[in-house]
């Protein structure tokens, strides 16, 4: 900075500046590389990629958000794309290569407007302008469902599953997801919020479609004591928080023992206190104790001796699972406890499942969380397998929570592409061009879905334009697993409206974010951009 002929220096020696479009260009490229690194995975005949870590070990998938949770990238706009594609992977479940690619596209559109000497404010309000235009286009055609739409609901399942691993077994699981979704079902609409409550569990050895839906739910613990039962039937339960063992004092203390006798009280004022804690589990008829504490080898094998069973150390996540499963209520005080407070469960079954061992709880009353037993030859497919049946599930959630759906294959964004221009025409002025270029970046979705499936780009483009007359053809889109142009929805090819209204939202604040920036200023000592 220099005021008259004087330079006047205000930031440390070695700290590095770059200003105006040079800044745009550093951050845009950096994000378009990103979204080149996904953008092959994208549809049923998108590309997988191997994921080689520090330890050499190697993960192949197709899925967006996986690839981008392993990319190790320095520039700051690329990881704030990167967290973007996370957020709609938590906020859907689904969506990270659509949006990655989506708000690229607007970023290199929008540097070629700033190339042809157009200022970045007009396009930013152009683009906001747009994105506003456009969701309120999708909040009027969305088709609207009831959360009980089973076909439509299982039609989305099926879409999500298309460019998964799992997808030449996309019936078994879209019936097997939805099952589970159903039993978390949640009557205010937070059902997405619940997918936690179904756990997934890996079974290696045998073929993906012997996976199951287990009424109840599977906690990777072993019995206290190899003497309780392997399997338990109607089975009672205690959830507790309570540490079963003789208590200890906080302070050293020293005992005077003047005779053999003195011994023998104190051993059995010790095992009085075990067996009050007893006392309270056989009145009620317990025969199985979840601790989140812990119990001593001791108490363990009293417990044995009684036919109960017990595991212990669970952690909040656990019991709160099998807290919604069995019924139980979570106790501290042992003396408090009464019928009420207790779960059930028609069985309960200690076995091991790999390496690890597990309890089962099942047959339970209308529980609230429940399990999937995931099972497959390899545990590279199983990771894989249960990566991609998240997602579906966390589809499903989200359109019984949101009941509205749109056509997939490219569809929405082609009908909406076409109205923007519209509107980009009756604005005038330079938002008209940001606004066009909006619905340019939207059209590079269906592009992509092309381009991966090895068509004709131009062709199809242009067939997909030319059909999308009235309102009658709002759904038409490109299949690409049978390479046709078609209505989409009438294919049972559909996905969740929130998805659409995600992408918008946050493929264009991101872009406008970026696009604003017009300096980039390095501390010494900062890595490079």
């Amino acid at each position: 900075m220099s005021f008259g002929n004087v330079p006047i220096i205000i930031l440390k020696e070695g700290t590095e500046e770059v200003r105006e479009n040079e800044a745009r260009k550093q951050n845009i490229n950096a994000m378009v590389a990103i979204a080149e690194t996904v953008r092959s995975t994208l549809g049923p005949r998108g590309m997988s990629k191997m994921l080689v870590d520090s330890l050499g070990d190697v993960t192949i998938t197709n899925d967006g958000a996986e690839i981008l949770k392993n990319l190790d990238i320095e520039n700051i706009s690329a990881n704030m794309m990167v967290n973007m594609a996370k957020s709609i992977d938590d906020d859907i479940g689904d969506g990270t290569t659509s949006v990655v690619i989506f708000s690229a596209s607007l970023l290199r559109n929008a540097l070629e407007l700033i190339e042809q000497a157009i200022h970045p404010k007009p396009i930013t309000h152009g683009y906001k302008l747009a994105a506003d235009k456009a969701l309120q286009i999708l909040n009027e055609i969305a088709f609207k469902i009831s959360k009980d739409d089973d076909k439509i609901l299982k039609s989305a399942a099926k879409t999500a599953m298309n460019s998964k691993d799992i997808a030449p077994l996309k019936d078994f699981f879209s019936e097997l997801a939805l099952k589970a979704v159903k039993h978390i079902e949640d009557e205010d609409g937070n059902t997405f919020t619940k997918v936690g409550d179904i756990k997934i569990v890996k079974a290696a050895g045998k073929a993906l479609n012997d996976s199951e839906l287990i009424n109840g739910v599977y906690i990777q613990k072993e019995k206290v004591h190899p003497g309780m039962p392997e399997t338990l039937r109607n089975a009672k339960i205690a959830v507790i928080r309570r540490k079963l063992d003789v208590k200890k004092t906080e302070f050293d203390a020293q005992i005077r023992i003047s005779s053999p006798s003195d011994i023998q009280k104190f051993l059995d004022q010790e095992d009085q206190i075990l067996q009050n804690y007893m006392k309270n589990f056989k009145d009620l008829g317990v025969t199985m104790v979840v601790n989140n504490s812990d119990i001593s080898d001791k108490f363990g094998a009293y417990l044995a001796k009684e036919g109960i069973a017990a595991i212990k150390s669970v952690g909040e996540s656990d019991y709160k699972s099998i807290l919604k499963a069995v019924g139980a209520k979570l106790v501290d005080d042992l003396t408090t406890l009464t019928e009420d407070d207790l779960g059930f469960a028609q069985k309960i079954h200690f076995e091991k499942i790999g390496d690890d061992e597990y309890t089962l709880f099942s047959g339970c009353k209308n529980p609230k969380s429940v399990s999937i037993l995931l099972k497959g030859g390899l545990e590279k497919i199983l990771n894989t397998a249960e990566v991609s049946l998240h997602d579906v599930l966390s589809v499903i959630a989200k359109i019984m929570d949101t009941q509205t759906v749109v056509a997939g294959g490219g569809a929405i964004y082609i009908e909406l592409a076409k109205r923007l221009r519209t509107y980009a025409n009756a604005i005038g002025g330079k938002e008209q061009l940001a606004v066009s270029a909006f619905a340019l970046a939207l059209e590079e979705i269906p592009k992509t879905l092309i381009r991966n499936a090895g068509l004709e780009e131009i062709e199809k483009m242009t067939e997909l334009r030319a059909a999308h007359k009235t309102d009658e053809n709002i759904w038409i889109g490109i299949d690409t697993i049978t390479n046709s142009i078609g209505d989409n929805f009438q294919k049972g090819i559909v996905e969740p409206a929130a998805l659409i209204n995600h992408i918008i939202k946050s493929g264009s604040e991101l872009a406008n974010l970026i696009l604003r920036i017009d300096r980039i200023i390095s501390s010494k000592g900062s890595k490079e951009m």
